[in-house]
């Protein structure tokens, strides 16, 4: 049985090497991207990519894109509920 996975993509080049890898792994399911938008910016948090760029990237890729809107600030206790339920939604096992 495939692992279902989804890709936490940041939009630069190690997402991108990422992707690459896994789409080489036989094992993998991948179900497409997730990325954390900066609600106050309304722009990729790690890399502050605007979302036209990004849903560009999902699209060249061929992947449906999730984007995961994060309050600034954010406490811990509020990232870690967002991303459960993002595990949750998707009934990704955990590590």
């Amino acid at each position: 049985m495939k692992k279902r996975t989804l890709l936490s993509w940041s939009s630069g080049k190690d997402s991108a090497w990422a992707l690459h890898l896994l789409r080489q792994d036989p094992r993998i399911d991948l179900l497409g991207l997730f990325t954390v938008i900066n609600q106050e910016y309304n722009r990729v948090s790690m890399h502050a990519t605007n979302l036209e760029m990004l849903q560009r990237q999902a699209h060249a890729v061929g992947l449906p894109l999730q984007k995961i809107n994060l309050p600034d600030p954010c406490s811990n206790e509020q990232y870690e509920a967002i991303m459960g339920r993002l595990v949750s939604i998707h009934k990704l096992p955990l590590p």
